[in-house]
């Protein structure tokens, strides 16, 4: 573990990636400059972070963008602590790849196949004729769209939905799977909720 103070962390937030907004950014410090690549980083905007960080690791990372190989060396983050935050205009240089991309797809698992239902007797295949039959014209009973998002948004949120439903400061867990974490920085900012960098929490407006 490496810790180092009056670090520069300058955000860059790519837009419109595959699969939504992330960020990416240059870690200066007293040792040399990284690049920072983690997921907790997508909760950020534009701008030139300063304070300390601890690094648990430093290690070479290869891509291949726009037809060329790159090379690069990132720092992973362990935590984080900010003291300042100076707003920069978005950068108009050509964007990086999204680093949820590097991680290859899981594989789709392999559904068991199932034996075909023995045929029923007849008086059951009557009588589910006559059921479907007593269906036609009836119009379904349509879900609540609000009761459907409320279930969607809970499963999302896990154990934080009880914070969120009662507008309460809300600070994400950087572990949870990537996309995972802009799904949830892009409900909450919907819902109304702003990220304070220096405290890595969301707060209602």
């Amino acid at each position: 573990m490496i810790k180092l103070t009056d670090i520069t962390l300058k955000v860059k937030k790519i837009r419109q990636g595959r699969y939504g907004d992330f960020c990416v950014a240059d870690l200066s410090t007293e040792i040399g400059d990284f690049k920072v690549k983690d997921p907790l980083l997508d909760q950020f905007e534009d701008g030139d972070y300063s304070g300390t960080v601890w690094i648990s690791e430093i290690y070479l990372a290869q891509y291949i963008a726009w037809g060329k190989g790159v090379t690069e060396i990132r720092a992973r983050l362990h935590d984080l602590q900010l003291d300042g935050v100076k707003a920069r205009s978005p950068d108009t240089e050509l964007p990086e790849p999204d680093p949820a991309e590097e991680v290859p797809a899981p594989q789709a698992r392999r559904q068991p196949v199932t034996e075909p239902e023995r045929s029923q007797p007849a008086a059951s295949d009557l009588a589910a004729v006559k059921q479907r039959l007593q269906q036609i014209g009836r119009k379904p009973k349509p879900e609540s769209e609000s009761q459907n998002n409320d279930e969607q948004l809970a499963q999302l949120f896990d154990d934080m939905w009880p914070l969120v439903c009662s507008k309460q400061p809300v600070k994400f867990d950087p572990t949870v799977d990537r996309l995972i974490l802009r799904q949830q920085t892009e409900a909450i900012k919907k819902m109304g909720y702003r990220f304070l960098a220096t405290e890595q929490t969301w707060y209602p407006v």
